[in-house]
């Protein structure tokens, strides 16, 4: 086949796809429908583990300790910034801070909801913590000014919310906001900062269900040399009874969940993939069974049975590249569009963006819908391209 054959082939191309153009059309649909569930199930399982691996080393903690029964609560906290309220003793903190293989311990307590007037924040939760043995919060403020009695940091989402309004209420009395943290991508985005010390100035009936001598989270950072596993068992050996999470397992219903969610995928892209595949071949059973004197008069003049099979692999390739362009662009933009209500991670936003990962995401769901589209395609180009040009003339 010559040079200027070959250049025309995707123009012969268009031209065979405009001559039918709804049915085309309705095949490029079902090739967008399935590569966007595929580039969405491929982009959604990379945000949620990103989110899901980050999220304690966000903390800044190798190991949480919470009561037993609030481990679920805690994550909800942690990764989706659900407002939760927990307490165990605070000599469970006094225990485990001294265990061997622990380099630095700190502690938050829960509290209720910011109560502010005109001021209110419905998703803030209000966390007491030590700033002179924090490593949780302050590493997410630039040059953090010491707190004073009634001064707050706020987490990034609070901050966004407030505006510029620097004053509130909290239990009843004015507080200052000085300083905002930065967005790390898990609960403390949504939390209100106070010092331990200021709970003193706080009246039992303001704290609802807290009580003195209550903490609700401990985080801990172990010393070099030493293991998670290692300093998990020394933590048992002290109080065996307390709920552990470690970086590794935080979020382990999150990651069950995810698990049996990409099953579904995997199923749903299986039975869309087939269904495409028959849609792909009724298409081109029926192209064929319409361009058989056009095949068999090419045939004639001389067209080699790897020329037919260019000219309509070129037209099945067209009609893939199409329909897996608009299933990349519906992939990303369910993606962007959940990115507002969906409360399971933070950064499905972020799984939009135009980064290497999402273009080869972007670049596998586009050769997927171009292999299922051509290997529809196939079997009946060519059982075409080898008709004998004689008999293919002949047929009406």
């Amino acid at each position: 086949m010559s040079n200027s054959s070959r250049l025309s082939l995707p123009l012969v191309a268009w031209k065979g796809f405009s001559r039918k153009l709804f049915r085309n059309i309705v095949l490029v649909i079902a090739v967008g429908l399935l590569v966007g569930l595929l580039v969405f199930a491929l982009l959604f399982k990379q945000a949620v583990q990103e989110n899901l691996d980050q999220a304690t080393k966000r903390l800044g903690a190798d190991i949480v300790i919470v009561p037993a029964k609030a481990k679920s609560m805690a994550e909800e906290f942690i990764l989706e910034s659900k407002q939760k309220i927990f307490y165990m003793d605070k000599s469970i903190y006094e225990e485990i801070r001294n265990v061997e293989g622990i380099a630095a311990s700190t502690y938050h307590i829960y509290l209720n909801t910011l109560d502010s007037g005109c001021c209110s924040i419905d998703e803030g939760q209000v966390i007491a913590f030590d700033p002179d043995n924090d490593f949780v919060v302050k590493p997410w403020i630039q040059d953090p000014v010491p707190l004073q009695r009634g001064e707050v940091y706020v987490g990034n989402y609070v901050w966004e919310y407030l505006g510029l309004i620097n004053t509130m209420a909290l239990f009843g009395q004015e507080i200052q906001m000085v300083d905002h943290l930065e967005v790390t991508g898990t609960g403390i985005d949504h939390g209100i900062f106070m010092r331990h010390d200021d709970l003193d100035t706080i009246t039992d009936e303001a704290l609802g269900s807290y009580r003195r001598g209550q903490i609700s989270i401990i985080f801990l950072k172990i010393k070099e040399g030493y293991t998670i596993d290692q300093v998990v068992a020394n933590i048992r050996d002290v109080n065996p009874r307390i709920g552990i999470m470690t970086r590794g397992n935080i979020g382990a219903d999150v990651r069950t969940t995810l698990r049996d969610i990409l099953r579904v995928f995997t199923v749903t892209i299986l039975i869309s993939s087939l269904l495409s595949i028959l849609l792909a071949w009724s298409t081109f059973s029926a192209l064929a069974n319409e361009r058989r004197r056009e095949v068999g008069i090419l045939r004639a003049l001389g067209a080699r049975t790897s020329h037919i099979i260019a000219l309509f692999i070129n037209e099945a390739l067209f009609i893939s590249i199409i329909g897996a362009f608009l299933g990349i662009v519906l992939g990303h933009y369910l993606i962007y569009f959940l990115a507002a209500d969906f409360h399971l991670v933070t950064a499905l936003k972020a799984a939009s963006l135009i980064t290497m990962q999402n273009i080869m995401v972007g670049a596998f769901g586009c050769l997927a819908g171009m292999a299922i589209c051509l290997i529809g395609a196939a079997l009946p180009v060519i059982r075409l391209a080898r008709l004998e040009p004689l008999l293919a003339i002949k047929e009406e």
